[in-house]
Order: C-alpha cells, then structure tokens, then sequence
C-alpha cells in the first residue's frame, strides 16, 4: 500500500478526492488529511507519508511554502488546484503530477499508476529543486531546465542543448547538442506550449525545432529548415512555411 495525506483547506475537497481514491485506487492508504500547511507539516513528519496529494492555493501558506520547508522532502507530492497559469506552468516543465479540480477519474488513476513507480524510484527531488527555480524565476533563459521522464530515469536538460523534438503517434523524441536521444512517452503538443517562450518553432505537425539550432532554409518542396550538429533537414508544412520565415527573420 501507498501512505497518502491529502492537504487542502476545503474540508469538501478532501472529502471529494478520499471518495475517489477509496473507490478507484485501492492501493493508496489516506492515512491523514489535513486543513492548513501548518497542520500538514506536523502530520508529515509524524507520519512520514509515501506521497501527498498538495493544494496550491491555500490562506496563509500556500502549496509550494509548504513544500519549501522540507529540505529533501521524503514523499512524492501530486499538486491538485483549480487553476494557476504560471504555477501550472512550472510544474509541467518539472515534470511533476498535478490533478485540476474538479477532479478526472482516468487522471486520477492514471497519476496514481506514475507514484507507483516515482515511489519506488524516490527521485523526485531534482524535479521540486527545478519547480523552484522556475517559480522564483531565478533561472535565465540559458540556464533553464526541462525534465524530460524517460521509462529509466528523468533527465533534467537545458533548454538550449535541445536541437529539436519530434513526435510519433503519442511519443516525444528530444534531440541533444551532445548527440544524445530521449524518448518521452508524451505528445509533442505538449512541449509545443511549454517550449513556445523559449525560441521553438512548430514547422511541421511532427516537428518542433529550437530556432537558435536553425542554420538556413532549403527552398525545396514547401521547404526545409537545416540543422546544427546534424545538418538534418526538417520539413516545413505548406500552411507554416510563411510564419516560419518572419519568425526565424529569414
């Protein structure tokens, strides 16, 4: 079994997410639940729980202060919030598992099956270390950091040593400077939103490229972009290729 503590100041929504996780996720034990950050940095430590399911926005101390007052945290967390653009954001980029309420069954489950392997793995960390960074927005664009969960491990990357990304049905392929590959097991729309700010371009509905990586254009076809490292060339779609040009300044 899984020990849960669940942390929101709405008793309701405590009470909602235990039906749920009762009825539709038999391995996880709420073992406490708890109103405040206060309340449940006591409980934490008293109980010492496998995960806790977080809500970020809370009076007085919020989700992520909570989080903060742990130094290496010894549980996985699963943030739950109504919605936060930027916070929401943040926790993307990291890598980690959110649910937004009103809370989805299949997500629910599929988000317990992922703590079932983050429990045995205890290498969330890194990921909260990043999450920090980004909320605090001490991290410079060249100094930002994606985690990118692989079946092994989670690989926090720079940005900017991302190439380009290419996807396969519901599969994401990064591709590094260093010449590595990783296979993410998510959409490539995904990172399209979440890479956007950062210089990426979507030139093709399987393609996303890092512009600073973009050496020139083959004016063959609808057009190709060619690029560093590789020298390899990414088709541009017909209905992109005028936007890709203004935006590359080509």
């Amino acid at each position: 079994m899984i020990s849960a503590i669940i942390v929101d100041d709405e008793s309701i929504n405590i009470n909602n997410l235990k039906a749920l996780l009762t009825r539709h996720c038999k391995e996880i034990d709420v073992v406490a639940t708890a109103l405040s950050a206060a309340e449940a940095s006591a409980q934490i430590l008293n109980l010492k729980p496998d995960v806790v399911f977080l809500d970020i926005e809370m009076p007085g101390e919020n989700g992520f202060d909570l989080l903060r007052s742990f130094k290496d945290p010894e549980f996985d967390v699963v943030f739950v919030t109504a919605y936060d653009a930027y916070g929401i954001m943040a926790i993307k980029f990291s890598a980690l598992d959110y649910l937004l309420k009103p809370i989805n069954i299949t997500e629910l489950k599929s988000t317990v099956d992922r703590i079932q392997q983050s429990v045995a793995t205890k290498k969330q960390n890194s990921r909260l270390n990043n999450l920090f960074q980004l909320l605090d927005k001490r991290s410079s664009d060249d100094n930002q950091k994606i985690a990118l969960p692989t079946l092994k491990e989670t690989y926090l990357v720079l940005v900017k040593d991302i190439v380009r990304c290419e996807s396969s049905n519901n599969y994401t392929t990064f591709f590094l400077t260093s010449g590595l590959e990783h296979l993410i097991s998510k959409p490539l729309y995904e990172y399209d939103e979440l890479l956007s700010p950062y210089g990426f371009i979507r030139c093709h509905q399987s393609h996303l490229v890092n512009k600073i990586h973009v050496t020139s254009i083959l004016n063959e076809d609808s057009g190709y972009l060619i690029m560093n490292y590789t020298g390899r060339k990414i088709p541009i779609s017909k209905q992109r290729r005028s936007s890709i040009k203004v935006l590359l300044k080509m």
